[in-house]
């Protein structure tokens, strides 16, 4: 569900609530990005999170690409989940070369197909259907009788 915020009046500085409402994302996502200095806000003599609407809006035009398992690094360092479409995947490796990053598809769907070829041939020698089951032998046709 997402909300029209497009007549909305939105106030400068925004507090924690109206941030979060204005970027559409909880308060919760809003108060760790403050945190963690993603986003840049102030906390007043209240100990209240305010944003300014030039850094908001700054944080929309940014593109972000959100960290598998939480952030915890891989074994290779850290690993990031990219969603490509097939028809963007050459676009995607052109853009990523000049900053030396490989994409590796977390899917193998050559390995895939070759197994299940293998699987179906090795079913189909012994008589099985896909799911294992035996095959029901088809009876000899006969010619029909002409009259």
């Amino acid at each position: 569900m997402s909300l029209d915020i497009s007549n909305v009046k939105f106030p400068d500085p925004m507090s924690l609530r109206e941030a979060a409402l204005y970027l559409q994302i909880s308060e919760m996502r809003v108060r760790t990005l403050a945190r963690e200095g993603t986003l840049k806000g102030v906390k007043d003599d209240k100990n209240q999170w305010a944003f300014t609407k030039v850094v908001l809006d700054a944080f929309k035009a940014t593109p972000r690409v959100r960290k598998s398992g939480g952030g915890k690094p891989s074994a290779a360092g850290k690993a990031w989940v990219i969603h490509v479409t097939p028809e963007n995947y050459e676009k995607v490796l052109a853009a990523l070369k000049p900053l030396n990053i490989k994409l590796e598809p977390r899917y193998d769907y050559a390995g895939q197909k070759e197994y299940r070829l293998k699987r179906a041939a090795e079913l189909k020698a012994k008589g099985l259907d896909a799911h294992g089951k035996p095959v029901a032998k088809n009876p000899t046709p006969v010619a029909p009788v002409k009259k």
